[in-house]
Order: structure tokens, then sequence, then C-alpha cells
């Protein structure tokens, strides 16, 4: 993708502005749809940087959209989602692929001028796991196809396109068609929210990254201290954009989920991924461990469900790090992070039949035990961060 697809870009917030002085006023729902509908594909333009492009989306979508009107329709509602699923999938793993349907010149350079465009292209990807999420919805006849233009406002919503967050679609669904007039004091925190992300970036972030980061270059001790910056970096950048989406999100009145809540605090891998990219784990949760796990449990007649849980958590991180690229370092990447959940499922269990409700709250409240869990855990997070450096090249 161009500059214009980056959230730092005077392109993106040149359709911030035009958004705000056009939606702020209107009060009809169906005003507001045809704006947005307009934003998100001035957006498009600018970030595909070729009408060809834009015409391969438009067809793509267009195509959905039918394949969604045959899935409510048809009594093989299964099969129509099964294609959907299978191409869908098979189209973002070419796309991670290296060399095959990279949308972005190859990033060069230090640590973050290479992952901003990383960060762009996983934009496609959360398009595919919107696709899933609204798919999903019609196949379960919880809700009626969208319009063409109300998928293109779910799948494409310019200022989570780059780096997520990925809204739920019941909460697209169930969010006002005209949203309460944002007031002085809402405005200010949008703002400051908006400036918050900037400054994570630009400032902290880049002086890290261009002062104490040198490629891992420098051996001993120092490459510990490396390590951990690096993951500290990795996680200023991201949560920048999600901060600015955020932010954004409010000033134009569209709902806009939070994805980060602290995350090097957490105290085990299960609570570390209800703290980090809190979006993609609850996509995860809803249409991958719930679901196969319900489907286990329904084959094994309600036995055995701590192994139920432990294999279901363990094939949904496998697959969520396909989803972040194929490649030996992702592999691994998610094998770490699905090993750690698995872990953290059975230590829980053991814990609490050990102790018992009440003797696992207090010891869960002891400070050294947190301070210990929680180094233990950010230590974990670190090592499996350099694996995905090292499939970018920068680590």
């Amino acid at each position: 993708m161009s500059g214009g697809s980056d959230l730092f870009s005077l392109q993106f917030w040149g359709v911030v502005g035009v958004g705000l002085l056009l939606l702020t006023p209107l009060t009809s729902g169906r005003a507001r749809r045809w704006v947005l509908a307009l934003l998100n594909l001035v957006f498009l333009v600018l970030a595909l940087d070729s009408l060809k492009r834009v015409a391969l989306v438009a067809g793509g979508l267009l195509a959905f959209w039918g394949l969604l009107r045959a899935l409510a329709k048809s009594e093989r509602g299964g099969l129509w989602f099964g294609l959907s699923l299978v191409s869908g999938l098979a189209l973002m793993i070419l796309h991670k692929l290296p060399g095959l349907g990279q949308l972005a010149p190859d990033p060069v350079g230090p640590t973050l001028e290479r992952l901003n465009p990383l960060l762009a292209l996983i934009g496609i990807s959360y398009v595919f796991l919107r696709s899933v999420e609204v798919a999903r919805a019609v196949w379960s006849r919880r809700h009626p196809p969208p319009s063409p233009l109300g998928l293109l406002n779910y799948l494409l919503p310019f200022h989570m396109l780059a780096a997520g967050p990925i809204q739920g679609y019941e909460d697209f669904v169930e969010q006002p068609e005209v949203p309460d007039a944002i007031g002085p004091q809402e405005t200010l925190n949008a703002l400051w929210r908006i400036a918050f992300g900037l400054f994570k970036k630009f400032v902290v972030a880049y002086v890290l990254e261009r002062v104490f980061l040198h490629g891992f270059m420098i051996r001993g001790p120092y490459t510990l201290l490396e390590m951990h910056l690096y993951a500290l970096v990795v996680y200023l950048d991201f949560s920048a954009y999600s901060d600015i989406a955020v932010g954004v999100g409010r000033l134009l009145g569209v709902r806009t989920p939070e994805n980060f809540n602290r995350p090097y605090l957490a105290r085990n891998m299960i609570d570390f991924w209800e703290r980090w990219h809190i979006s993609l784990s609850e996509w995860v949760k809803r249409n991958l461990f719930i679901p196969l796990q319900l489907t286990l449990v329904r084959r094994s007649g309600g036995k055995h469900a701590l192994a139920i849980s432990s294999v279901s958590l363990g094939v949904a991180f496998f697959l969520c790090g396909l989803w972040h690229g194929v490649s030996l370092a992702f592999f691994l990447w998610g094998l770490m992070h699905g090993l750690g959940v698995l872990v953290t499922n059975v230590y829980r269990a053991r814990l609490k039949k050990r102790l018992g409700k009440q003797g696992v709250k207090e010891y869960l409240e002891r400070r050294g035990v947190r301070l210990v869990a929680t180094i233990l855990t950010v230590e974990y997070v670190v090592v499996s961060l350099i694996l995905v450096g090292w499939s970018w090249g920068v680590a």
C-alpha cells in the first residue's frame, strides 16, 4: 500500500478532517452510512493507489455480498460457508507467503520503518477476519445479510484498516445509526488519546529505536537489554495505531474496540492475551476456541473437559500463528503462545483442585507470587517476539 494507508500520513488526516465536517451535523442514519462509505472508498483509493486494484476490491466485495445472500437463502448454508472460508483462507495464506500477494514494497530500514508496512499489510488479514465474523452471523441466522453499503463499512473501516482493532459484527450491528452528540470533555479525551498515540510512536518508540536498538549486533549482556527494548518498541508502535484508531472512532461516532490493556503487567499467558491485541483474542475465542470446544464436548459426552479445553486452545493458537505469517518463526511463535496458554490452563485447574477456590484467591493475592509470575510471563513473551523479529529481519 502507499503512504495513504498509513495512520500517520497527511492523506489519512485529510480523510479524518473531511469525515468530521460531513458527519458531525448529520442526524440521519442513512446519510451517515453513505458518508462513511464514501470516506472508506476514498481512503481505499489513496491506500491502493491504483484504480485497477480498487476495482478488484470492489468486485470482490460484491461477490462476497452475493455469497452472503446465497448463504442466507440456501438449505446448504454449511457448504457455502465452508467454500467462502476456505477461499478466503487460501487467499490470506497466499498473501502471507514471501513474495506473493504483496501490496506494498518490501520493508527496509530500521525497526519502526519495517513495522509500519507490515502493519499496513496485515490489514488484509483483518478484512478476512471480519469476513468470517459476518459469514458466521448470516450462516447461524443470527443476522440477515448486510446491504452492500453496510458490508463495505464493516469490512473496510478506514481508521481500523491498517492495524486493527477487529470490531465484532454483533458490536457493529448494535451500534446506533446516529450516535449521541460528543461533548467537550469526550472530544478532549478523544484528542488526548490520539496525541498519546502519536507521542508513543514519534517520541518514545522513536528514541528507543534510534538510540538503543542496534539490530542485535552488540554481543554480551547488552543483547538482553536490547531484547527487552525491542519488545517494548513493538508494543509502543502497535498500540500507538490502536490509540489513534480509538480516538478517531470516538470523534466520528464509530465504535472502535480497545486493543491493549497494559499487557506487560500480565501474570500468565491467559492474562496476557486478555490484555494484548484484545480484539484478536476475542475473535479467536468467538470463532475458533468456543466452536471447537463445544464440538469436542458434544462428541465426548461432556467428559475430559480439561483435555478438550487444552486441545482447543492449542489448535486456536496454531492457527493464530499462521494468521500472522506463514513461516517457521511464526509457527514457533504460535506454538510458544499455545503452549504457554495451555500450561496456564492446566496449572489453574490443578491449583484450584489442590487449594480450593478461597485458597487460590489468597495465593494469587500474594505480592511475591504476582511479581515472579509477571516477570516469567514477560520474559516468555520477549523470547517469542524475538522469533517475530527474526521473521521480519529485524532481530
